[in-house]
């Protein structure tokens, strides 16, 4: 390369000022591309399990299960969406986030599913995003076709989900009992600025609602109307016999919020409650069941953005099986947006 410093004056400018009119020009109107590519975006964890299940979904042949297990693929496949593609026609190809998976029948493929989402639940975050929650929403329910086709998996599954929740709940236990230095000088500040007796007599003793305030009130109320419900059950109906546990179950989520969401209100557990339902016979009795979960699966999802993808999870299974034991099997409990997740794909 040349280092010699050309003159100054009116000849260096003129070079100078034509070789920007020509590069100019080459911008504006002689088609010389310039550009590249864009680049492309870099997948969320929540998005590459979304195309990772959404294949696992896509490899599953028709017509491999009972009529209601493919009715259930075909739902579960609108609202997972189609798997992410980066587009063809790029001048140097980018590989897709996951290979396509092998066909498989119905019950490897919602094995491979419930699997790949129990798998991944550590790496999805402290709390749950809409696509995570849609994802969990499937997982339920190919956790309920999977005790009829293969429920061996479904065990090993519910399992993982199981140690995912207490690994979250102890998490968050070991924060809160070793505060940093930063919280502790927060903690002094705020005791320097509490009220005195008078302040606190005028002020407001109420704190906000918040949805995993909502979430402890719903499962008080659902404790109740399996209470209530349940002796209008014969003793052999699985209804009434999974009752005690289901109310175990939901006292456990009641606790781990307390772990999960410290700073949340803990409402009362003891207010008149108004069941939707009036449980005065075996049909009502379970209609009343089926309400209460129909409010736990809402309150799970108001609450998302409180709780570890682990704790949404396991209690979304819990809640499907126990509307399905009360004789309201469904296939997802969330209502899908599916413009957004064509968008999203």
């Amino acid at each position: 390369m040349r280092r010699e410093t050309a003159p100054d004056g009116p000849v260096r400018r003129t070079v100078l000022a034509g070789a920007l009119g020509i590069a100019a020009a080459a911008l504006t109107g002689c088609g010389i591309r310039l550009d590249r590519d864009p680049q492309m975006p870099e997948l969320a964890a929540d998005d590459l399990l979304r195309d990772a299940v959404a294949r696992s979904l896509a490899a599953i042949e028709a017509h491999t299960g009972p009529a209601a297990v493919g009715d259930a693929v075909t739902t579960f496949t609108r609202a997972v969406g189609p798997p992410w593609n980066p587009p063809a026609d790029l001048e140097e190809p980018v590989a897709p986030p996951h290979p396509d998976p092998a066909p498989m029948d119905a019950t490897a493929g919602l094995g491979d599913v419930a699997r790949r989402v129990a798998e991944s639940l550590a790496g999805l975050g402290t709390t749950t995003s809409a696509t995570a929650a849609v994802l969990l929403d499937v997982t339920a329910g190919a956790l309920l076709h999977l005790d009829g086709l293969d429920a061996d998996t479904a065990g090993e599954v519910r399992s993982a989900l199981a140690e995912g929740l207490t690994t979250a709940v102890q998490a968050a236990e070991e924060a809160a009992q070793a505060p940093t230095a930063e919280a502790a000088a927060g903690d002094r500040r705020t005791e320097d600025a509490q009220p005195d007796d008078g302040d606190r007599a005028t002020g407001s003793a109420t704190a906000a609602p918040t949805p995993a305030a909502a979430l402890v009130t719903t499962c008080y109320a659902a404790e109740y109307a399996y209470e209530r419900a349940a002796v209008h059950l014969p003793d052999d109906d699985p209804a009434r016999s999974g009752t005690t546990g289901r109310v175990g179950r939901l006292q456990g989520v009641v606790a781990a919020v307390g772990a999960l969401v410290p700073d949340s209100p803990t409402p009362s557990d003891r207010p008149a409650w108004d069941l939707p339902e009036d449980p005065h016979d075996a049909e009502t009795a379970r209609a009343a069941m089926r309400s209460a979960e129909d409010a736990v699966a809402a309150a799970l999802l108001d609450a998302r953005g409180s709780l570890p993808p682990a704790a949404l999870a396991a209690w979304l299974d819990d809640s499907a099986r126990a509307r399905s034991q009360a004789g309201g099997a469904q296939d997802l409990r969330f209502e899908v947006d599916q413009q957004t997740q064509e968008d999203a794909a």
